[in-house]
């Protein structure tokens, strides 16, 4: 089956209000549409949950390469699409997959890390009404000042679905960063460049929940 086609019969299993088993799934197939963003946010929702004290922020984007002078922290991600979300100023947001997990599911792994300024990174199930955080973490920030990297790498983190086999249900990536301090409020001119202002960035890439 068509990664598209595994999509479909996501959403129309949660519209339905169907909980099925995906026993046609084949071993080792990635049941995550689009795993990487590799074509935008195409099959992921995403959800503004709060601008905090810049209404400019957040920023959910898929991109191709990262920008300087996060680019030299980790250039092996040139050419290796993946998700951005841009949480300056205390803002907040996710993206959210539907799915159904497989009868007999393997571990749902990503890649993930940050920039400079601390990002809170919350991984959750949304099953029917209810959301159920699996995972709450803040990912290695790559640079250790705007312009100079720490020596951190990404990470992968690896988490169980197994008590959802053969549910339709949501994964939702949620990124959130603590407001600013200041009590001033922002200039209406433009922003500065990148390299006189940090950014609490939180990027993942490279999902993956195979059928075993």
């Amino acid at each position: 089956m068509s990664a598209a086609g595994r999509s479909t019969v996501a959403i129309g299993a949660l519209v339905l209000g169907l909980v099925l088993v995906s026993d046609a799934l084949a071993a080792g197939e990635n049941l995550i549409y689009d795993p990487a963003f590799g074509q935008g946010l195409r099959g992921w929702r995403t959800v503004v949950v709060a601008h905090g004290s810049d209404p400019a922020y957040p920023h959910i984007v898929a991109l191709k390469r990262p920008s300087e002078p996060m680019l030299k922290c980790e250039r092996a991600q040139t050419g290796h699409s993946f998700l951005q979300m841009n949480v300056s100023d205390g803002a907040a947001a996710y993206v959210e997959q539907s799915i159904v997990v497989p009868a007999s599911p393997g571990m749902l792994r990503f890649r993930t890390w940050a920039g400079l300024e601390p990002v809170k990174a919350t991984v959750s199930v949304v099953d029917g009404p209810h959301v159920r955080q699996l995972l709450s973490y803040s990912p290695p920030a790559l640079q250790a000042t705007a312009t100079s990297c720490s020596g951190a790498k990404p990470t992968v983190e690896s988490l169980n679905l197994t008590r959802y086999a053969g549910e339709a249900v949501g994964i939702r990536i949620r990124a959130t960063s603590a407001p600013t301090t200041t009590a001033q409020p922002l200039p209406a001119s433009p922003e500065p460049p990148p390299a006189t202002r940090t950014m609490a960035i939180a990027d993942f890439t490279d999902f993956v929940l195979e059928a075993r």
